[in-house]
């Protein structure tokens, strides 16, 4: 990649976050050791062929491919082709360009030339063919290589507006380059030129003919230029040509750039990509990841991954969270089933094929005997520094600086050969976990045989085994787990309470508490209270089984499992398992951040641990997985930027860099955003404020739009926040300020006229209404009396009608919500006095259909009255609509019950003549008290709620909400 404007800017953008990911990324001493990502036409992109990659101020990535731009936030692309607004004359494009003020200069076929601000587009002048390449220099003018025609140069007249261009070379050109305020450098089809003004004088290679060809430019970080040509790459310091690797000299080179550690990148035609080392020549090609060996770009973005685009696709290559260890390092074998730190940085990896030692990255056979190419199963480290090593096959082995010697096998008393836990004790005890039981070696040798034939160990089939504080072994089997006291009594603690929790994979020991990694979960044991808590799939995890819990000595358990890695909360784990909370939050890591495989192993151990030095190592189904935390810590503390990709109103886009006012009735407004982050995309949270509507941050997890509806008239800004798990919030820099304009009789000052004039009216009426009873003054007082007494009768008929029934002479709903108000509040706080019942007419469309609205009618009123006549001071009944009446009941809950069910067998018994016994008048009555009510509402909610189990449950009966409630 060209130095140009692009090498600069990348200085400049996200400066903290570059320091960040310095400290995150893991040194590559290997191309082979990137975790390597490709994107096609099939994940998004426009076209395979990717011309070009720049990377915007704001941290967007740009890709130019002959079907037009791509835009990448790291979860999905967005395209940018012909159309007027962009003034991208054809989809083909060559060449991207990042500048400041967060520009992007685009150009392609049929001489393309166009500028992107942020949201706003601005359409250059056609050039004269296909644009290859742009450069602005420090004045701000404007120069445009051209393919087949060479160099235009465009002076700088104002803001993104430029002069007739004039040519400055004559020769078809693919690059141009500048440092700092430096000349410019062309890269053309006929050798490399330094440019002026209004001279052009050609650089000549040495050794090769002077119309080599010259395909890319660049600089290092000391401003020497980089040049890519048919025959190679050169190093010129402004004194001095130097050829990089004689070996290259005939290879055609089509990018050359140097990453942020001095290393040196070449793309090639055919061959691939190149990594010049300081003492060694590394390719990336289609053999180990590059989706096609002709390179036609290459970029390094500002969190330090390289991207590479190549005729089918782009590549990525990056620093992964986890780093792999395989056979490719050294590694005896890739199945690897235990781990132990020995040292330092050093690990013993036990693997299918063998015993492996792993140091700095690498790994090297632990032993040359036989004996050390056997299937490992469990390993520990004794007091004296020996490693004792359980096999599947052959029992233990004792390992020490190399050498390995036997120690124990079936014939010499183990009982059984395959080992799949081993454990030394504070007192100097040996530990054997087989598949046949435990055998326990004191300091004196003398052994003890642990069984379930001849103890009440669970089952014989151990897998862990640690020491808690108390000098207790707990021992984890394939049927539950148990505890060995030093009066040597076996304890079995029950675990199957817990989800039916029966494997016990693994332990973490702590002051208090004893966590087992199991086929339910995560569980603890608390060693005070004899209980045992447990996180699972209740609690949020997707998974069920767990082989090993570490902790990282930084607040978090790593979970392994055969689908990764899950890490939670160490606080937020015992909160769960204490029934303080009720879900968990866990981050997952699989193949996609560098581990060798999703599978990690379990049944032996220790499967996964964690170091003095801050380093965790997992065994795989695919090498030894190894991670340092802290580097994640420092990742989500860095403050995400975050854009505004997307607003529209009423599913109009909308610019919001023009648009500041939105037309009244505006019924729904979309805003879409997105955190720059290309390490771990799919894991960015967000949360948003629309200040104005909302008073708090609304947390949205990963979500990455927000929608509003009916916003009234006013002034409005959302803001919009990011952040990794357990990282730090941005400062919310992404934000969109806006106006919701009232419609003509919203605005304020419609308003006010409009309320002066009302004003000025009731006035007027008031005025004049005064003059008229005035004159009817006299009149008004002759009839006063009569009136009074007219206006008294009438007003006790409306009430009684506005509170009374009319069908049955009841108090109909209105009075009785009123009554139910009152009561609830005078009852408060002795509300285990109120009760409220709900009665239905059962069956009663069938009365209304078989026999008549008329008949219909008479049956309520027979009902009605009997409830009348029964019910009786305090208590009241009311008809509530249609078949349905309510009573208020002031009594116990056990009277109200009796009472209600003296209704419903008196209903039983009323007979009406009209359905000639064909029809059985019967209710169903829902009954609620009112002690844990919060308000009257509740009540009646509860009260319904039982009248409807009621009729579920075959009417013509009494269902209490307590009752069914307690009965789940």
């Amino acid at each position: 990649m060209p130095y140009r404007l692009t090498h600069s800017l990348s200085r400049f953008l996200f400066g903290l976050l570059c320091c960040v990911c310095a400290t995150f990324t893991y040194a590559v001493t290997s191309v082979n050791d990137y975790f390597t990502e490709v994107w096609t036409s099939h994940d998004g992109l426009p076209h395979n062929s990717v011309n070009a990659i720049a990377q915007t101020e704001d941290g967007y990535l740009w890709f130019a491919t002959w079907e037009g731009v791509a835009r990448y936030n790291g979860i999905s692309f967005t395209l940018f082709s012909r159309d007027a607004t962009t003034g991208i004359v054809d989809a083909g494009t060559r060449t991207l360009v990042a500048s400041s003020n967060n520009q992007l200069w685009v150009g392609g076929a049929r001489g393309g030339l166009t500028l992107r601000e942020g949201f706003n587009w601005y359409p250059q002048d056609v050039a004269q063919g296909l644009v290859n390449d742009i450069l602005e220099d420090h004045q701000g003018n404007l120069w445009i290589a051209i393919e087949g025609e060479g160099v235009f140069l465009r002076p700088h007249l104002s803001e993104k507006s430029y002069g007739a261009e004039q040519k400055v070379l004559g020769i078809g050109t693919y690059r141009l380059a500048q440092y700092k305020d430096g000349p410019i450098f062309a890269a053309t089809e006929q050798g490399l030129y330094r440019l002026g003004s209004d001279l052009a004088t050609p650089l000549l290679l040495p050794d090769v003919a002077p119309e080599t060809r010259v395909n890319d430019l660049s600089f290092d970080h000391q401003g020497a230029l980089l040049i890519a040509s048919d025959l190679g790459a050169w190093h010129y310091d402004g004194q001095n040509m130097k050829r990089y690797r004689n070996e290259l000299s005939n290879s055609t080179i089509t990018t050359i750039a140097e990453d942020n550690s001095g290393l040196i990148w070449l793309g090639t035609l055919n061959k691939g990509l190149a990594r010049l080392g300081f003492d060694q020549i590394e390719f990336i090609n289609t053999s180990n990841g590059l989706p096609n060996n002709r390179v036609l770009s290459w970029y390094q973005d500002v969190e330090g991954s390289i991207w590479v685009g190549t005729n089918a696709g782009v590549l990525r290559l990056r620093s992964a969270p986890f780093t792999s260890i395989t056979q490719a390092d050294g590694l005896v074998g890739n199945f690897t089933r235990t781990v132990l730190p020995i040292s330092g940085e050093r690990f013993i990896v036990g693997t299918s094929q063998g015993l492996s030692v792993v140091e700095d990255g690498k790994a090297s056979p632990a032993a040359s005997s036989y004996s050390a190419r056997q299937s490992i199963l469990s390993l520990a480290q004794s007091i004296s520094g020996k490693v004792y090593v359980g096999t599947q096959r052959a029992g233990v082995y004792e390992w020490f600086n190399g050498d390995m010697s036997p120690l124990i096998n079936r014939a010499s008393g183990l009982p059984s050969d395959e080992v799949r836990a081993i454990y030394e004790d504070s007192k100097g005890a040996l530990w054997l976990g087989t598949t046949s039981g435990v055998l326990k070696i004191d300091t004196s040798g003398e052994q003890q045989l642990i069984t379930q034939e001849n103890s009440n160990l669970p089952d014989n089939y151990v897998m862990a085994m640690a020491e808690d504080l108390l000098g207790r072994i707990w021992i984890g089997t394939a049927e539950g787990v148990a505890i060995y006291h030093a009066s040597g009594d076996i304890e079995e603690i029950p675990i199957a309470d817990f989800e039916g929790a029966q494997y016990v994979f693994g332990f973490y020991i702590e002051p208090g508490f004893v966590w087992m990694a199991t086929d339910r979960g995560l569980l603890r044991y608390d060693v005070s209270q004899g209980t045992i808590g447990g996180i699972g799939k209740p609690s949020g995890l997707p998974i069920d089984k767990i082989f090993q819990v570490v902790y990282d000595h930084m607040g978090s358990f790593w979970l392994t499992s055969n689908r990764g890695i899950w890490k939670i909360g160490y606080v937020e784990a015992h909160r769960v398992a204490s029934g303080e909370l009720n879900s968990i939050d866990f981050e997952h890591f699989d193949e996609a951040d560098g581990m060798g495989s999703d599978q990690v192993n379990g049944g032996s151990t220790p499967a996964a641990v964690s170091t003095r030095q801050g380093d965790m190592a997992f065994a795989t189904a695919n090498g030894l997985s190894t991670i340092r935390p802290t580097s994640l810590k420092q990742l989500y503390q860095y403050r995400l930027p975050v854009v505004l990709e997307r607003v529209d109103a009423d599913g109009v886009l909308i610019n919001p860099q023009k648009i500041r006012t939105l037309e009244p009735g505006v019924n729904r407004l979309r805003i879409r955003f997105a955190g720059l982050s290309y390490i771990m995309s799919q894991r960015i949270q967000y949360q948003t404020k629309l200040v104005g509507f909302e008073d708090e941050w609304n947390y949205r997890e990963s979500q990455t739009v927000a929608e509003y509806t009916n916003l009234p008239p006013g002034k409005y800004e959302f803001l919009v926040s990011a952040r990794y798990p357990y990282g730090a919030w941005s400062n919310a820099d992404a934000s969109y300020q806006f106006e919701i304009l009232p419609f003509w009789w919203q605005r304020i000052e419609v308003q006010a006229l409009a309320f002066l004039t009302l004003v000025a009216l009731l006035a007027s009426l008031v005025l004049w209404r005064i003059r008229v009873l005035k004159l009817r003054q006299v009149y008004l007082a002759q009839q006063i009396e009569l009136k009074t007494q007219a206006l008294r009768e009438q007003s006790e008929r409306y009430e009684k009608q506005s509170k009374e029934d009319p069908l049955t002479g009841l108090s109909n709903r209105r009075a009785f919500d009123e009554k139910l108000r009152s009561d609830f509040i005078l009852a408060f706080p002795l509300l285990s006095h109120l009760n409220l019942a709900i009665i239905d007419i059962d069956h009663f469309k069938q009365v209304n259909d078989r026999f008549s609205h008329i008949v219909g009618d008479e049956v309520i009123k027979l009902v009605a009255s009997y409830l009348d006549a029964t019910v009786i001071e305090p208590n009241q009944v009311a008809r509530w609509g249609g078949e349905e009446f309510t009573v208020l009941l002031h009594c116990s809950p056990e009277e109200a019950k009796r009472i209600c069910k003296k209704l419903l067998e008196g209903v039983a018994q009323i007979e009406c003549p009209s359905l000639d016994g064909a029809f059985d008048i019967t209710v169903s009555i829902g009954l609620a008290n009112g002690l844990v009510c919060k308000d009257y509402q509740t009540l009646l909610k509860r009260a319904d709620q039982a009248l409807y189990i009621a009729k579920e449950n075959g009417r013509n009966r009494v269902e209490c909400f307590d009752e069914f409630k307690a009965r789940g």
